[in-house]
């Protein structure tokens, strides 16, 4: 009994360390709106990879969303490597999507933490 107990509070300080651990702004993001040099983790997944972050300025410059092939043509990835980016914006709220008949149209959550708190440009 004293075992899971002290496996619970390792995980608890795993957990803890991992929610206050920070990321290096990466280069290409403007330093337009803040002066941090660093990313929490949830920010860090939105503009870690430059194709990522691409997506989310071209979702941040279109009023109604962009599907899939739309981002696909405009970002020159292909269909899954735009999909698994999605997902993993999706992951960390900063993008929303709705289903328009067979196709999905994603759209830039500007109110996500990303944007308010850190204030990542788009």
């Amino acid at each position: 009994m004293n075992n899971k107990k002290l496996g619970k509070r390792n995980s608890d300080t795993k957990n803890s360390e991992k929610q206050s651990r920070t990321y290096p702004r990466p280069v290409w993001v403007p330093r337009v709106v803040s002066g941090e040099e660093e990313l929490c983790p949830d920010c860090f997944k939105v503009v870690g990879e430059r194709s990522r972050y691409n997506l989310v300025c071209m979702l941040g410059k279109s009023k109604d969303g962009l599907t899939v092939g739309q981002l696909t043509e405009k970002i020159k990835l292909r269909q899954p490597t735009v999909t698994h980016h999605l997902q993993v914006l999706n992951s960390v709220e900063a993008v929303s999507s709705e289903a328009r008949g067979r196709e999905r149209v994603y759209k830039l959550n500007r109110s996500a933490h990303c944007f308010e708190e850190c204030k990542i440009p788009y």
